[in-house]
């Protein structure tokens, strides 16, 4: 593992090939995502009213007080931000799919989205071990 993190061609290259699958994943995704229907025709789920909302806060407020409340056990520190990431990307895709409307959009969006998401925790990841941070 320590030749992989000294050897700058694979610090560099990996990180790269993986966003290129990526980006490739993305493009093979928005092929297969539905075409709108014919102009004016094209139809929409009901947005969610009130009441879905209030749930969808809670819901959130639920999950925070969870990672709030693991803090104060005594758990092994790769699990426990293994758990924070988990809890942390389910609140990012409620809210992303339910208060950005991305679930009464175009798959193309969600993609999208998912994949920067995807991106992000992949070169967090690669940086905090690249300075040293011990979450490997």
């Amino acid at each position: 593992m320590k030749a992989f993190f000294e050897d700058p061609a694979l610090l560099v290259g990996l990180p790269l090939l993986v966003l290129g699958l990526l980006g490739v994943g993305m493009a093979v995704l928005a092929g297969l995502a539905p075409q709108p229907a014919a102009a004016g025709v094209a139809k929409h789920a009901a947005h969610p009213g009130p009441e879905e909302y209030v749930k969808i806060g809670l819901t959130l407020g639920v999950i925070t007080a969870v990672e709030v409340m693991i803090y104060y056990f005594s758990i092994p520190r790769p699990l426990f931000i293994s758990m924070l990431m988990v809890f942390s990307l389910s609140k990012f895709l409620i809210v992303l799919m339910w208060f950005m409307h991305l679930k009464f959009d175009s798959r193309l969006f969600s993609v999208a989205f998912a994949t920067g998401i995807v991106a992000a925790v992949s070169v967090f990841t690669v940086v905090i071990v690249t300075l040293g941070g011990n979450i490997v």
